[in-house]
């Protein structure tokens, strides 16, 4: 797996994918990210990308520390070299949980952990 870098102000879409993958993958990925140390949150979205020609579903994961993103992806990136068959890319975005684009939270892509509420959201 290699990674790439999207320009800074690029514009992502999320929802909730027409097509979802096999409950059986999203579980295994779900499996995956259990395993790595410092994600507290993960979702299987589509999303699309400004500049892409489709939409796909990707994994966003959402880490404790934004400075330990380099060793969770990593450590995550092996991981899930495991789970997917060797044709197969899934694109990983990862975000400081703090930060993690509330659109990117698709309840019914929730595969992972329990999403960080903003302080002023702890009573719902």
């Amino acid at each position: 797996m290699s990674a790439r870098t999207l320009p800074s102000g690029t514009k992502m879409f999320f929802g909730a994918p027409a097509k979802p993958m096999a409950d059986v993958m999203a579980d295994a990925i779900g499996q995956v990210v259990a395993q790595v140390p410092g994600i507290c949150e993960a979702y299987i979205p589509q999303c699309f990308i400004e500049g892409e020609t489709e939409a796909r579903q990707v994994l966003i994961v959402g880490v404790e520390k934004k400075e330990k993103i380099p060793e969770v992806m990593q450590d995550l990136m092996g991981k899930m070299k495991l789970v997917l068959p060797p044709s197969v890319f899934m694109d990983i975005l990862p975000y400081a949980s703090t930060e993690l684009p509330e659109a990117a939270r698709v309840e019914k892509c929730h595969i992972f952990g329990s999403p960080r509420r903003p302080w002023w959201r702890f009573w719902h």
